[in-house]
Parts: C-alpha cells; structure tokens; sequence
C-alpha cells in the first residue's frame, strides 16, 4: 500500500495545466517505491477550501495517468476505483484518517488530495 499527499487543487482531464498536475502527482509520489503488480485499488481524496465545480470522474484520469511506470506499470491493473470530494471547512470528523491525512488538515490550508494505491480486495461487496 502507497499513501502519499498532493498539494493543491487537481486539474482535469481536459485542463491545460495537467501536464504540470500530473507533474506534482509524480513528484508527491514516494521514492524509491517498486511499482505495485496485480489487481489494484485506487482511493482519491480531493479535500478543498473553496466551492469546487470540479467533476469527480474528471479528477480520476489525470491522476491515474500520472501513476504509470511511477506506482504501477500500466493502469489497466486499476480495477477499483473509490473518489470524493471534501469540503475540508465543513466535512465532519473523519474516522479512521490515515496520518498523513490528519497531519495535512491540521498543517496545511488550501486543496489537496490524498491518494492511496493498493492490493485490491479479494472480496466483492455492496455497500
């Protein structure tokens, strides 16, 4: 499992800064980390400050993108994906927060974004 933390608001798949995005993705990402192989789940956390009209399924590509050859080879091994968004002033208190989430709130202001890339469950469930 990789946890890591971008700071700033994530662009979209269209935006003409991704490039630059999906450059702070690569350069949040922890190293030296040997990709990830397997069937992999992808989890992105989008805690921002101000309204956002951000598209949650838009937010995904530009970060998934950004991951290959970085945490896993091709993207094609991504079979789970979970994405929100957070409105870091109003969202209740998080159960369960990874530390590095935790330390972010309470450190930082403005948008970030948590990402964690790991094993897919074996198991198949609805919530």
């Amino acid at each position: 499992m990789i946890d890591f933390v971008v700071m700033g608001t994530p662009r979209t798949h269209r935006a003409d800064t991704r490039p630059q995005w999906q450059a702070a993705v690569r350069a949040a990402f922890p190293a030296p980390v040997e990709p990830l192989t397997g069937p992999l789940r992808l989890r992105i956390d989008y805690f921002y400050e101000r309204a956002t009209d951000l598209d949650t399924d838009n937010i995904i590509k530009p970060i998934q993108d950004a991951l290959k050859r970085v945490a896993y080879e091709d993207d094609k091994t991504i079979v789970d994906v979970c994405a929100r968004k957070l409105d870091r002033l109003r969202t209740p208190p998080i159960a369960n927060a990874p530390a590095i989430v935790s330390d972010a709130l309470i450190a930082t202001t403005g948008d970030f974004v948590f990402v964690r890339v790991a094993a897919a469950d074996g198991e198949v469930t609805f919530s």
